[in-house]
């Protein structure tokens, strides 16, 4: 599969875990603003202001799919901005897949959707 935007970029947020704990054990995240270029493969290529080394695990928000990998290189491009290739390990789309990626993490079941409830019923 491959897919070009190149005509018209989409905004993506990529994310990478800080050493800098943010309250209890939990990791803070750092949140960098970037442009999705396209995918071939199970290559990402992103374009962003700022640099992240290779061997870098990140994840990348774009659309409805969160795209889990790490950085294979990092190229600096005119203008002072970035292309960062990510090779994908797993791809998780819909609210479904995050659910259940998230009952698996936390030990628990899997949340199922609510019925429908008459407009007049009661809680």
């Amino acid at each position: 599969m491959t897919t070009a935007l190149e005509d018209h970029p989409q905004s993506a947020v990529l994310q990478i875990a800080s050493d800098t704990p943010q309250g209890s054990s939990d990791k803070a995240r750092i949140r960098i603003p970037c442009t999705f270029q396209g995918m071939e493969g199970k290559r990402l290529v992103l374009e962003t202001s700022e640099r992240v080394p290779p061997s870098t695990v990140v994840s990348v928000e774009y659309s409805d799919a969160l795209f889990l990998g790490d950085v294979m290189s990092c190229t600096h491009t005119v203008m002072d901005f970035w292309q960062i290739e990510i090779h994908v390990k797993q791809v998780l789309s819909g609210l479904e897949s995050l659910m259940a990626l998230r009952a698996g993490l936390l030990g628990g079941a899997v949340p199922q959707p609510f019925g429908l409830v008459p407009a007049g019923a009661r809680n």
